[in-house]
């Protein structure tokens, strides 16, 4: 089994703006076409779109091509080939709707902040969603979420992921050893024959002088009802409120061109964040695929 390292949430962010002409270039072909340098697959379309709002037509349009300092480059985004782009949208509870996306070209930032380029929908849904890719490019997959289980199937899914849990290698900070986990939010997905639990566990060191936590992204498999579940990712973030990495679900899909699940997280920061793909590139085994560009303000 492989088991995806950890990374220090810092690592990910850009260390400078780049201005290059070379990088200017780069910037404007990735805008209207991603590539494979950052790890996204073309299969799963030219974007993504996510929700900005729960109430709100208002999207980021995230451009899967653009790196970190290419984005913080781009000057001005060509979206004339995505405008009115037929769009399914999905939720915790699989497709949520169908729209279409608005959008037009439109310069970068003035503001000093470095942000994907936005549009609207054309209608709502009138299910919540999160992300959207074009129609066609995948396929919905219902999550069954922690908060919304009975007390049982709440009690054996915490279970599950703090058994799994003990079993990982004692690497990070030596001041969380022998504080016991907690989980926050998790989700529960079935891929028959297989049962996959994702979950955020949680520990603290409440001192008032120095309080610290650390967060576990923590994915489980299993294949058999009657076979323990087994760790087949873990990402962890520890230090202060301020430097910890956060993550949200927003929705799991199954894209149609490779039949590969896929988990779309958001990975936050104190001042900004990425969009990240968690993948299933084999039974029992997932991995982050591709990771947006950094955005914060």
């Amino acid at each position: 089994m492989v088991v995806f390292g950890t990374i220090a949430c810092r690592d990910e962010r850009p260390s400078a703006t780049v201005d290059s002409a070379a990088i200017q270039n780069a910037a404007r072909a990735a805008a209207s076409a991603p590539t494979r340098t950052t790890g996204w697959d073309s299969a799963a379309g030219p974007i993504m779109v996510v929700s900005k709002s729960r109430a709100s037509p208002d999207v980021a349009i995230i451009l899967p091509g653009l790196t970190d300092s290419a984005l913080a480059a781009t000057s001005h985004f060509e979206l004339a080939t995505v405008a009115n782009a037929p769009l399914e949208l999905f939720g915790a509870r699989g497709l949520a709707g169908n729209s279409k996306l608005q959008a037009v070209s439109q310069p970068g930032s003035s503001s000093g902040c470095v942000g994907w380029p936005t549009g609207t929908l054309a209608r709502m849904p009138a299910t919540d969603w999160r992300v959207s890719f074009e129609e066609g490019r995948a396929v919905g997959l219902p999550l069954d979420s922690l908060e919304g289980m009975n007390s049982a199937d709440s009690a054996r899914f915490v279970g599950s992921i703090l058994q799994a849990v003990s079993a990982l290698s004692n690497a990070g900070d030596p001041a969380f050893r022998g504080i016991p986990y907690f989980v926050r939010k998790g989700y529960r997905l079935a891929l028959s024959p297989s049962t996959v639990l994702v979950a955020e566990a949680i520990r603290r060191i409440p001192e008032e002088a120095n309080p610290r936590e650390e967060h576990l992204l923590v994915l489980a498999e299993r294949a058999r009802d009657d076979a323990g579940y087994r760790v087949g990712f873990y990402k962890r973030s520890a230090g202060s409120e301020e430097s910890l990495e956060t993550s949200e679900i927003l929705a799991a899909v199954r894209f149609t061109a490779s039949s590969r699940p896929a988990i779309v997280v958001r990975l936050d920061y104190d001042d900004g964040g990425k969009i990240g793909l968690l993948e299933r590139v084999a039974p029992g085994t997932w991995r982050i695929t591709w990771r947006s560009a950094y955005t914060d303000c």
